[in-house]
């Protein structure tokens, strides 16, 4: 039986951030073009694999610039992308457009307040940087959960599958009884590997019927308003 469950943040309980912020500023057309003063992305970044595909090159970007476990500057992170992309802006239009796009999903929020009231523990585990603190401050989304673990501080990015051991033991928990929710197979397929379950996020009726078999105490009903109310 899961007791512990650990989500990640950019793209399931958020709006993926990162990567429609990437969209914003590599799209052409997009520099000019705002509709009720919110700057739009070129259709041609609007699927999932033109997201996923821009995402690759932001996270190869965070990884070797060192940003996203702490190791590294912004600037730092910046350098890299604009010498490997042809994103335009700058570092600070970058980092306003993920603290704006990063949009917390309040379906999530229900599910995660759901899952604890239930006497499971939940954590949330995210490859990200310090504007993660400036998106967390804007709202109360840190108190939501049991643990809250950035990159940044526990300077250990989800590309190591022994930072799936380290959260696990600072939980108290053991993998047979942890959950992990990514929408990155790869980050899943490496929990998995530490002996975790896991689920990949592709839409929230799909993870909430996912995790009906795993948790008990779930209560899909309320879950399944709170998908409205986020509408």
């Amino acid at each position: 039986m899961i007791t512990h469950v650990i989500f990640d943040f950019d793209g399931v309980m958020a709006e993926p951030g990162f990567r429609l912020a990437l969209a914003e500023l590599m799209s052409p057309v997009a520099a000019d073009l705002t509709i009720d003063g919110q700057q739009q992305i070129s259709p041609q970044y609007e699927d999932r694999e033109a997201l996923t595909a821009i995402a690759r090159q932001g996270m190869r970007a965070l990884l070797k610039s060192g940003y996203v476990v702490g190791q590294g500057s912004e600037a730092d992170f910046w350098s890299t992308l604009t010498a490997t992309s042809d994103i335009g802006g700058s570092s600070a239009l970058f980092r306003s457009a993920v603290i704006r796009r990063s949009v917390v999903r309040l379906s999530m929020v229900a599910l995660v307040d759901q899952l604890r009231a239930s006497g499971i523990t939940v954590a949330l585990l995210s490859d990200h940087t310090d504007w993660l603190d400036e998106i967390a401050a804007t709202s109360d989304l840190v108190d939501h959960f049991d643990y809250f673990y950035n990159s940044y501080y526990i300077q250990q990015s989800k590309r190591d599958a022994l930072v799936f051991d380290r959260v696990v033991g600072l939980m108290k928990s053991t993998a047979e009884k942890t959950l992990f929710v990514d929408d990155n197979p790869a980050n899943v397929d490496r929990a998995v590997s530490r002996g975790l379950q896991g689920i990949v996020y592709q839409q929230f009726p799909q993870v909430i019927e996912e995790m009906q078999g795993l948790c008990s105490g779930l209560n899909a009903a309320l879950c399944q308003d709170s998908v409205v109310k986020d509408r």
